[in-house]
């Protein structure tokens, strides 16, 4: 998020007559960029993906069948691992393996 669309999304959550009834839900990869006093009116709520290596490889295996690849699949264990089971980075690198057969 830039720095004015933060300043912008301050000037609401400070308002004096904020929207009633009104919860915001922000997402992100990372709140590293993002100013302290925007995460100072926030929850900062983390998930984890600890123990989904093996269904996200169970996944790509699916994936990897289905686009036509076939008995020769790369590490799949390995390559949810090195994405730190972050799904679209799989299915990325995944893709180049399937260009690359």
């Amino acid at each position: 998020m830039t720095s004015a669309a933060q300043l912008a999304l301050l000037s609401q959550l400070d308002s004096t007559d904020p929207a009633p009834n009104t919860i915001w839900i922000f997402t992100a990869n990372d709140t590293e960029r993002l100013e302290r006093r925007f995460l100072s009116r926030c929850k900062v709520l983390e998930f984890s993906s600890y123990g989904l290596a093996a269904e996200v490889a169970s996944y790509l295996h699916r994936v990897w069948h289905a686009e036509g690849g076939n008995g020769n699949a790369p590490d799949l264990a390995r390559l949810a691992k090195d994405s730190r089971n972050n799904v679209r980075d799989c299915l990325m690198r995944l893709e180049t393996e399937l260009l690359a057969f």
